[in-house]
Parts: C-alpha cells; sequence; structure tokens
C-alpha cells in the first residue's frame, strides 16, 4: 500500500467517524427535545387537571370517582370465577418445579450461607 493509498484510507476513516459523531448527536438531541416536549405536555396536561379542581367539592368528588375505580379493578382482578369459565384465570396449584422440597432446599442453602457470611465478617481484618 502507498503512502497516498493509506493517506486516503486515514481521512475516509476519520470522514466516517465525524460522520456518525454528528448523527449519533442529532439523534440525541432530537431525543432530549422529544423527552422535554412530552414532558411539557404532560405538565400542560397536569395544570389544567388541576385548574379543573378549583373547589374542594370538585376535589372531594374526583378523589372519590378515582377511589371506586381502583376498589373496582381491584375486585375484579381478585374475584374468584367459576372454574369452568374459560376466561376466568387458572385455579391455584402448586407447580412441580416449587414444591415443599424444593423451599426446604432452598431454606437450608439460605443457611449455609449466612453461616459462611458470618465466619467471613468474624475473621480479623488484615
Amino acid at each position: 500500500m502507498s503512502d497516498s493509498d493509506k493517506t486516503i484510507e486515514d481521512l475516509a476513516s476519520q470522514y466516517l467517524d465525524l460522520w456518525q459523531k454528528q448523527l449519533s448527536s442529532q439523534l440525541s438531541e432530537k431525543t432530549i427535545a422529544d423527552t422535554i416536549a412530552v414532558a411539557n405536555q404532560m405538565n400542560d396536561g397536569a395544570q389544567e387537571f388541576l385548574k379543573s379542581l378549583d373547589t374542594p367539592e370538585k376535589s372531594q368528588e374526583w378523589v372519590t370517582t378515582w377511589a371506586d375505580s381502583w376498589k373496582a379493578q381491584f375486585n375484579n382482578a381478585t374475584k374468584q370465577q367459576n372454574p369452568s369459565d374459560p376466561t376466568g384465570p387458572a385455579p391455584a396449584s402448586p407447580t412441580p418445579q416449587h414444591s415443599e422440597h424444593g423451599v426446604d432446599d432452598l431454606t437450608r442453602r439460605i443457611a449455609l450461607l449466612e453461616e459462611r457470611v458470618q465466619q467471613l465478617e468474624s475473621k480479623p481484618k488484615d
């Protein structure tokens, strides 16, 4: 490879590196700008929402509605459904990989690890 070929190759490499840096900086600037725009929209929405709660009665009504909505969602999620209903959750049953034997083994291993940590911590420091 001649010196001129080496120089052209170095120049091409530098050009591509600069081009990639430029694209990366534009991408991050766009990402930051998009994030700021979304944050501003959320802030504007929050301000409008807070303006709508201009009286204690409206605030209380909103809190009650919100709480009732959460209660309904919780009740629907925890409600026992008919096991024959295919849309309902599967009945709770232990899975084979989480048998009592497995839990006992994990408990034993944790106790051994705790004992080992205690031994290591009780050694005098050098």
